[in-house]
Formats: C-alpha cells, sequence, structure tokens
C-alpha cells in the first residue's frame, strides 16, 4: 500500500512539473512573439499595430507570471503609440497615452521597485508631458530627477540610461545645459555599453542601440564640423546593421543627413 502511495505521489509530481512548464511556455513564447510584434510597431510606426500588441500583453496578464514585466512592455507600447501623436501634432493622442503608461510604469515599479528599465521609461514617458503640461515644468523636472537617480542606483551601467540622458540633452537648448556637445558622451557611453550587454534572458528589454546610433548621428549632423558629416554616415550605417528595419534610422535620420549632404 505504501508503495502505492509513493507511485501516485511521484505521478501527481510529475504531472505539477509538467503543468508548470506548459505554464512557463505559454507565457515566454506569448511575451517572444509579443516583443517581435512591437517592434515592427514600432519600426514602422504603426499606431494599429502598437494598439494590437498592446492587447497581446494585456492577454498575457491573464497567466498572472511576471506582472511587473508585463506591464513594463504595456507601458512601453503606450509610449511608442503616443510617439505617433507627435507625428500629426495630435496632443490628445499624446496626453492620454502618455498618462496611461505613467499609470502602468507606477505599477510596475510598485511590484518590483529595483528595475532600472522601468525607470528610464518613466523618464522618457515624463519628458512626453512637456508637451501638453508645460504650466507643471517643477513636478516634471522633480519626477524626472527622482527616476533617473533610482535607474542608474538600480542599473549603472545600462545603455538605455545613457541613452535617455544623451536625448534629453540633445533636445535641451546650450542655454538651459544642454546642446549637441552635452549629448554625445552619453549617447557614446551609451552605444558602447550596449556593444557588451547581455540582458538576464530573452524576455527582458533589448531595444535602444539603434537609437543610440541614430542620435550620434543627428548629433554629427547638426554640429556639422569637419569630419562629420563622415562619422554620421557610419552611425547609420552601423545602426541599419543592428536594425534593418529601423523606422527612425530610414524615415527620420537618413533624411536629416540627405538634406545636410
Amino acid at each position: 500500500m505504501k508503495k502505492i502511495y509513493f507511485l501516485i505521489s511521484i505521478f501527481i509530481t510529475a504531472i505539477f512539473i509538467n503543468v508548470s512548464n506548459v505554464y512557463s511556455d505559454d507565457f515566454s513564447d506569448a511575451m517572444l512573439k509579443a516583443k517581435e510584434h512591437i517592434k515592427t510597431g514600432i519600426d514602422n510606426f504603426d499606431e494599429k499595430e502598437l494598439i494590437k500588441v498592446r492587447g497581446e500583453f494585456e492577454r498575457i496578464k491573464q497567466l498572472k507570471k511576471d506582472l511587473w514585466l508585463v506591464d513594463y512592455y504595456i507601458a512601453w507600447t503606450d509610449y511608442n503609440i503616443a510617439l505617433t501623436g507627435m507625428q500629426t501634432e495630435d496632443k490628445e493622442k499624446i496626453k492620454k497615452y502618455t498618462e496611461s503608461g505613467i499609470d502602468v510604469i507606477t505599477k510596475s515599479i510598485d511590484m518590483r521597485d529595483d528595475f532600472a528599465d522601468a525607470y528610464v521609461l518613466k523618464i522618457f514617458l515624463n519628458f512626453n508631458r512637456w508637451q501638453f503640461e508645460p504650466d507643471k515644468m517643477n513636478d516634471i523636472i522633480s519626477t524626472v530627477t527622482e527616476a533617473d537617480a533610482l535607474a542608474k542606483k538600480n542599473d549603472p551601467n545600462n545603455p538605455r540610461y545613457y541613452l535617455v540622458n544623451g536625448i534629453s540633452k540633445y533636445y535641451t537648448p546650450e542655454s538651459f545645459g544642454g546642446g549637441v556637445d552635452k549629448a554625445v558622451p552619453d549617447l557614446e557611453k551609451s552605444s558602447e555599453l550596449f556593444k557588451t550587454r547581455i540582458e538576464p534572458n530573452e524576455l527582458y528589454p533589448d531595444w535602444g542601440y539603434d537609437m543610440a546610433l541614430g542620435y550620434l548621428a543627428l548629433c554629427m549632423i547638426k554640429r556639422n564640423e569637419e569630419g562629420d558629416m563622415d562619422k554620421a554616415k557610419e552611425y547609420i550605417d552601423k545602426a541599419l546593421e543592428i536594425n534593418p528595419e529601423s523606422g527612425f534610422i530610414k524615415g527620420y535620420v537618413m533624411k536629416e543627413y540627405e538634406k545636410e549632404s
């Protein structure tokens, strides 16, 4: 009788392990597919695709696994939908998806407060607020400063941390402490860190390398001193090696290069 109970126990344990593995595989497969879909949406500036993939991530939440990470991607999707609104200067769309992204990334941080990429995304999202809340400068600066400190504390070698700072300085006027010469060091450091960056697993964020190179190219184009245009072309070529479908590089950076050259 003891032997029978022992065999039944092993059988039940084996079933539990197999069910757990299927559950884990289902989650991973769904996340990887959604990650690929969001990349396609971003590369093509395709609002409909991004809204569709947002729904994918919402459905993945039903698996009740790593909800902090799923919420991160929902917020990342919201940020990119907001960017499509900038193309048409649709401030209502920018506001809607920026505020949604901030709410979702806050939930992600509440579940896991040591994930540096969440703070980096929080910075990106709060920069969007300049488009529709210019009167809340002090609050935006305070929120960004706090998120910046926590991002650096939790992962000081995260290339996306230096990317967001480089982009910020690129768009900040020189009279306010920004400008090309201030942006370049952060963007160069971001690019260098991307070369050796290894994420904990394939479900983690891995975007940004082509952006770092693209903004370095934009810096060279904007400065346009001797040799800068040659450097810009090198950065563009490298970015397209990394992400041949990058809409940011092909649809924006290359056009800026062609205008100047």
